[in-house]
């Protein structure tokens, strides 16, 4: 378990780094365009997410936008081999203006998945909190019955929380295209597991 946490750790930590050089600028702005979109025409209410969007991501992510627009006045060359006649050259020179600006567009793509997880806040945490107290039934019965925990199914629950704790967490700060309708199902997936993975621990 803790070498799978590890792994989760370091992809957690390297893929929003990465991730605005490989997918670009437009594909990002494309993916947001679509989850704002989304966000409309399930919550409704556009002013009230305009203003939620703006203040947590002035308040919160401003210094992203700051860092990031350090970083490409420090390294970015692109107009000096603007015109070299050389794609290669051209298209390596525009790459920390294009990193800049995506994760600039990556931070915002955070506020906003904030701003709807918060407007899901508790019907998400509805379910989780059934699994919870389902599982510390189901674990109470098992030692009044003298029934032994399963620890294959506590192994493969737990695993399986992190993995879907981990892809929930990249989803906030990568915008992955996932459409918003997943995160519900992710959500009752979630607390099928907690509830597996409590009533099936090994040791009472």
């Amino acid at each position: 378990m803790g070498k799978h946490f590890l792994i989760w750790l370091m992809i957690l930590f390297f893929t929003p780094l990465l991730f605005p050089m490989v997918l670009g600028p437009a594909t990002m702005k494309g993916n947001i365009k679509k989850d704002y979109n989304a966000a409309i025409m399930i919550f409704g209410g556009k002013e009230q997410i305009n203003k939620e969007l703006i203040d947590l991501y002035r308040k919160n992510l401003m210094v992203v936008a700051s860092v990031a627009n350090e970083f490409k006045d420090r390294h970015d060359d692109s107009a000096k081999f603007r015109n070299s006649g050389d794609p290669v050259v051209e298209t390596i020179a525009d790459i920390p203006g294009d990193w800049s600006e995506s994760v600039k567009l990556e931070a915002y793509s955070l506020a906003l998945r904030v701003v709807i997880l918060s407007k899901w806040a508790v019907w998400l945490l509805i379910p989780m909190t059934m699994g919870f107290i389902a599982g510390v039934l189901e674990r109470r019965l098992k030692s009044e019955t003298f029934s032994p925990p399963i620890p294959p199914i506590y192994n493969t629950a737990s695993h399986l929380l992190l993995a879907l704790t981990s892809i929930l967490l990249l989803w906030l700060m990568c915008p992955i295209p996932i459409p918003l309708t997943i995160i519900p199902t992710v959500d009752v997936l979630l607390s099928v597991f907690i509830s597996l993975a409590i009533a099936n621990y090994p040791k009472y």
